[in-house]
């Protein structure tokens, strides 16, 4: 038997685990050169320099001009990544080869180069990921691997879009076509960073979902049309993934799509007009998310998903070619989940805006702990905030903004084209609640400084996961403003109720809150000194009985200095400012909105 002394032994255990010291810094950039390899003896750089390439020599130490020489070298069957776990990758543009069709100089092109499918990319490529990137070597928790756009290098400088109209942003832009699937595919991936990247697909011609496809169906053989399918891919063994300062829009599916296997993290990422959905958990096979999944997102905003986008983008502020819903061969959900338990799930600073589907996720995801702060729903087509909570959990809704007009994707938007909702039936989908979500024994929930306008049928619909068994769970209602409209355009044509109960366990008492202009009379029927039935007064408020969807549109929800929500609040702990971060007095206003100054 040999045997080691402790510091031989303990040195040898960590060259085992340790991980890697000598993390490489790769480089992409449109006046760099091509991929240097054991196969490929005419490359002219290594990659791993962050300048251009010199105009002569093979080898040299100067960028990539294309991120797929990242893990491919032009020559056939040869596809793996040149960088290790914990390295990074920096993406500052792209040159397009001389056979690359519809090229977009220095933006940068995943897939195929041309509809013949004889560009240099993916010849050979048995995976089935095809020619998208395929996922990146693993990090680790202490060293993450890194593909960054040039703004996410050094001084971090990104500016990107997390809502419409477009405006400038510097933002590497990633597009992907020809039939290709997944523009990233992160299966399996773990401690992944991807930041200040757009994802994208430069399409606008053709479709590959809707009953009928508009303009039309997306030719999948040779020659196929240029787009793509889905942005990023995900399998329940995908974990630690850090999503910062994305743009993710425009394909023919899903943004981001794929059950998830531990802890994702979003900050900064507009997810939209995708024409299938924004981020769908469903796989398509019942995968359920792996036990430890969780999502934090801050500044997460889903827009016009279900919508297919034109490009060129001409209409800024609602660039949606055509839509469709669950009644016309599309979908339309902003996050949806199927089969899906998450431990976790913190959203603040949301924004879910005319998807022709639902808001905030399905009742099909099941959330242990749920917290909702500082966010807006409106103009969806069916909830605006729907889901579901396991047994013994917490839900936490604080300071949000939310407008009830399911109908408003039936008229005309302002800077959107003519044709988007010509396919579009769906409006108020399954009852058209406002709220509709089912909580479960032994659980907490608080409603805590919110403020909610509309004409939908019910306000907050409310039900128990199993029946008769959520006597236990204490469901706090305080603070809260809720305000109807009368649309006559609705097939009711009558005011909302404030709640329905599906289940008699659900027991509600509200405190401290204003409720007018509603079908049920909340005032009476429960007697509390703290209730306020009377109109809010915001600034600008529009006629209770509604003219046209766009009066709602932009809604102001600061109270006048007259409304009788100001100072009638109680203080809730971890509620110190409003949503536009002022400080709340004590007492502080009902509603989401301190009075403005």
């Amino acid at each position: 038997m040999v045997k080691l002394r402790c510091g031989v032994l303990l040195t040898f255990l960590l060259a085992i685990v340790a991980p890697s010291l000598s993390a490489a810094t790769w480089y992409v950039r449109a006046d760099g050169g091509t991929r240097y390899s054991a196969r490929v003896h005419s490359g002219q750089c290594d990659g791993k320099a962050d300048v251009a390439y010199a105009g002569s020599g093979t080898n040299q130490h100067c960028a990539f001009n294309d991120f797929r020489y990242m893990w491919m070298d032009g020559t056939y069957g040869n596809s793996a990544w040149v960088i290790s776990g914990g390295d990074t990758v920096v993406i500052r543009g792209c040159a397009a080869l001389p056979e690359q069709q519809n090229p977009d100089n220095p933006h940068c092109r995943i897939g195929e180069d041309n509809s013949k499918n004889t560009g240099i990319f993916c010849q050979g490529v048995s995976d089935y990921w095809g020619c998208s990137m395929p996922p990146p070597p693993n990090g680790t928790s202490s060293n993450h691997t890194k593909i960054l756009g040039g703004c996410a290098f050094g001084n971090y400088t990104c500016t990107p879009v997390i809502g419409y109209p477009y405006t400038s942003n510097n933002l590497t832009q990633l597009y992907s076509g020809w039939n290709a699937g997944g523009l990233m595919w992160l299966n399996g991936a773990s401690y992944i960073d991807i930041e200040g990247l757009e994802l994208t697909s430069h399409n606008g011609a053709c479709t590959t979902l809707g009953a009928p496809q508009w303009p039309k169906g997306c030719s999948t053989g040779v020659p196929t049309n240029d787009f793509g399918r889905w942005g990023i891919i995900t399998t329940n063994k995908t974990s630690n993934i850090t999503l910062q300062d994305l743009y993710i829009h425009g394909f023919t599916n899903i943004g981001i799509g794929g059950p998830i296997g531990g802890p994702f993290t979003l900050t900064r990422v507009f997810i939209g007009f995708n024409a299938f959905s924004g981020w769908n958990f469903d796989d398509g096979r019942s995968t359920p998310d792996a036990p430890g999944s969780s999502i934090a997102a801050n500044h997460v905003r889903m827009e016009g998903n279900g919508c297919l986008e034109e490009y060129p983008i001409v209409h800024k502020q609602f660039p949606a070619l055509s839509c469709w819903d669950t009644n016309s061969g599309g979908f339309g959900d902003s996050w949806s989940g199927q089969d899906t338990k998450l431990d976790s799930f913190i959203c603040d600073h949301c924004v879910m805006a005319y998807n022709t589907k639902d808001g905030f996720i399905g009742p099909h995801t099941l959330i242990t702990y749920l917290k909702i702060t500082n966010s807006e729903s409106y103009g969806n087509m069916g909830q605006q905030w729907k889901w579901g909570t396991l047994p013994g959990s917490t839900t936490i809704f604080e300071n949000n903004f939310t407008v009830g007009n399911c109908r408003r994707m039936s008229e005309p938007m302002p800077g959107a084209p003519s044709t988007y909702n010509r396919y579009l039936t769906g409006f108020c989908r399954a009852a058209g609640d406002v709220f509709s979500f089912f909580t479960a024994a032994n659980s907490t929930v608080l409603f805590a400084n919110n403020t909610t306008v509309g004409y939908s049928a019910t306000m907050f619909d409310l039900s128990c996961q199993q029946s008769n068994a959520c006597g236990a769970t204490r469901f706090v209602f305080r603070n809260n403003i809720v305000l109807g409209f009368l649309n006559p355009r609705d097939n009711s044509n009558e005011l909302p109720a404030l709640f329905y109960f599906s289940d008699p366990s659900v027991k509600v008492e509200p405190d401290h809150s204003l409720f007018f202009n509603l079908r049920s009379k909340p005032c009476p029927a429960i007697t509390r000194s703290n209730l306020i039935c009377d109109s809010p007064a915001f600034v600008n408020q529009s006629p209770l009985t509604l003219a046209n969807e766009g009066q709602l549109d932009n809604f102001n929800f600061h109270p006048t200095s007259g409304s009788p929500a100001i100072g009638h609040g109680a203080a809730v702990s971890d509620v110190t400012t409003d949503y536009y971060g002022n400080a709340r007095p004590n007492p502080p206003s009902i509603g989401a909105a301190e009075p403005s100054h």
